[in-house]
């Protein structure tokens, strides 16, 4: 089993910054990833979660945190490289239409700069 992390890199627009998580995202990691989202002062945030194979409930629950967190605080985000597991672990949830989801990072990137209110994909 493979360490998680998570990288925040810059996004090809400026005020946007990406998450790139690698590994499985459980409860041990959520502290983590909370203080790493809550420190940024861009207003878009995407959460690449390509090399996240698993997720726990807890992990779930941080997500929310970052959709209620942007919410209250006039800014956006995205997740991207959601793959079938996760999907089926924010449907099982009940949370799919409510999290913000791309397809890909350009499209998250384009989408997230060129509009005022995010809308799913």
């Amino acid at each position: 089993m493979s360490q998680f992390t998570i990288e925040s890199i810059p996004g090809k627009q400026e005020g946007t910054r990406i998450l790139k998580m690698t590994g499985q995202f459980t409860m041990g990691s959520v502290f983590d990833f909370q203080s790493i989202m809550r420190s940024g002062t861009d207003p878009v945030t995407i959460v690449d979660l390509t090399d996240v194979p698993y997720m726990d409930s807890a992990s779930l629950g941080a997500i929310m945190g970052l959709h209620v967190y942007t919410q209250k605080n006039g800014r956006r985000y995205g997740l991207v490289g959601v793959t079938d597991r996760l999907r089926t672990l924010f449907q099982v949830g009940g949370v799919e239409n409510l999290l913000v989801i791309y397809p890909t990072l350009e499209a998250a990137e384009s989408a997230l700069a060129s509009t005022k209110a995010a809308t799913p994909a």
